[in-house]
């Protein structure tokens, strides 16, 4: 069976089903490949203290586990619920002109105000029909409210239930016996972002050991390269345009690390043949 080593992003694509990952985490986690991550990104996804812009390894030295709500988990869920005051001061104006809605209305309008992609509107437009055709209510800015305070409810207890399958699913790979500098130092080289370079060491360390040879990543980039697909950058050795990303870095980490980089978007090997 092919063993992968995911980043952050697919952790994210695969609990937050309005994220711009989901379908594709979805497709890989159901793929049945041998999944695995590291420390970093166990730290990144729900354990790091986002508020203080915390480093990894954690300074108090505390245990990272998987029931911690902290992380871009925490992050991305605190920021989708305080998105809701703008729908609803929307709300009370058209309440204030005594509005009809209609549910287009509404919808477009909380898509717009929470900030979703168009690739998750029609789950949204679903649940709000399904709320209001359940409590044979109609479309007026109390029931709007009602059924966006339960939108928010069941993202969040989807989130927490999608966390718990990838903590049974996802194996955790072993830790780390050594520090690896001069990878780091080479990787420095090539990646801008400090956990980027923490998150490949995990998976080095784990193609040392034998587990694995490949990272799952949706961590793309978009850094201008030259016609050999080398990165373009000046002459003290800075990313002359865009950000170069695990993905678009490919190259240069397999030359440092061994490592296979694919494309979270790309096809998941069947593990039947």
């Amino acid at each position: 069976m092919p063993r992968f080593h995911a980043d952050t992003n697919f952790l994210l694509g695969y609990t937050l089903f309005l994220d711009w990952w989901h379908d594709d985490a979805t497709r890989w986690f159901d793929s049945e490949n041998a999944l695995y991550i590291g420390e970093a990104v166990l730290f990144e996804y729900c354990n790091k203290d986002t508020a203080q812009d915390e480093d990894y390894p954690p300074p108090d030295g505390r245990e990272l586990t998987w029931s911690a709500e902290q992380g871009k988990f925490n992050a991305l869920l605190s920021e989708f619920r305080d998105k809701r005051f703008e729908f609803e001061d929307w709300l009370l104006e058209m309440e204030d002109r005594d509005r009809d809605l209609e549910l287009d209305e509404v919808v477009d309008r909380f898509v717009q105000e929470f900030d979703i992609g168009d690739w998750a509107e029609d789950a949204v437009r679903t649940f709000f029909e399904r709320e209001l055709d359940k409590r044979d209510w109609e479309v007026t800015p109390e029931h709007a409210r009602k059924v966006e305070k339960e939108f928010i409810r069941f993202y969040f207890r989807n989130a927490r239930e999608k966390k718990e399958v990838l903590r049974d699913n996802i194996r955790l790979g072993p830790s780390h016996d050594k520090d690896y500098p001069s990878v780091k130092e080479r990787l420095d080289s090539v990646l801008d972002d400090d956990m980027d370079i923490e998150v490949v060491c995990d998976a080095h360390h784990m193609n040392e050991k034998g587990v694995l040879d490949t990272v799952l990543t949706g961590d793309k980039g978009d850094a201008y390269r030259d016609e050999d697909g080398k990165i373009i950058r000046d002459e003290d050795g800075e990313v002359v345009a865009g950000e170069p990303g695990i993905y678009n870095s490919r190259q240069e980490i397999d030359a440092i690390t061994g490592l296979r980089v694919i494309y979270l978007r790309d096809k998941a090997p069947d593990t039947s043949i």
